[in-house]
């Protein structure tokens, strides 16, 4: 997976393989490991599960923390981002890559905050499409009369768009 961050403190995590060529410079690479974590699927039912899709949600309920681009079937390919260095290294330090069964499929998650930071009542879940193939986790905070989504996790099946492959590598450009 590809991240870009720098000294402004302004980031963006890819989703999809579009970033960057092989030419690039990669200020750090880091490899996972993929880990089978059947109670994920227990977790997931601590969570809101709104009947509307992201986009829908996004248009009506709330707005993005920054920028979240989607591709053209809607699926977010790109997560812009804005954090202090302690955060950023919180959020790489938390980086965690998890398969499990969930609706009679192999499912798997990304985590992009601590667990006892996604997996809380407060928490939404969003699928993408009709085909509820994928799905992102959601903190929604309130600010004044609007609520802000911040992004926590990114759960997808093996038929999704996504490709768990992509995920193993964490490149910081």
């Amino acid at each position: 997976m590809d991240i870009t961050y720098n000294e402004w403190e302004m980031g963006y995590i890819y989703l999809k393989n579009i970033c960057c060529r092989d030419d690039d410079t990669v200020f750090k690479k880091i490899n996972y490991t993929l880990k089978s974590d059947n109670d994920l699927s227990d977790q997931l039912n601590k969570l809101n599960w709104p009947d509307k899709k992201y986009v829908e949600a996004r248009d009506e309920d709330f707005i993005d923390q920054f920028q979240n681009d989607l591709d053209n079937e809607l699926y977010i390919k790109g997560i812009e981002f804005q954090m202090k260095a302690g955060d950023f290294k919180k959020m790489i330090d938390n980086y965690q890559i998890k398969s499990f069964k969930f609706r009679d499929n192999q499912y798997y998650c990304i985590f992009f905050a601590p667990e006892a930071e996604i997996f809380v009542p407060q928490n939404y879940i969003y699928a993408f499409s009709e085909k509820e193939d994928a799905f992102a986790v959601f903190k929604l905070k309130e600010k004044d009369s609007y609520k802000i989504s911040f992004f926590k996790a990114l759960i997808f099946s093996e038929d999704s768009p996504y490709n768990i492959e992509y995920f193993k590598t964490l490149n910081r450009f």
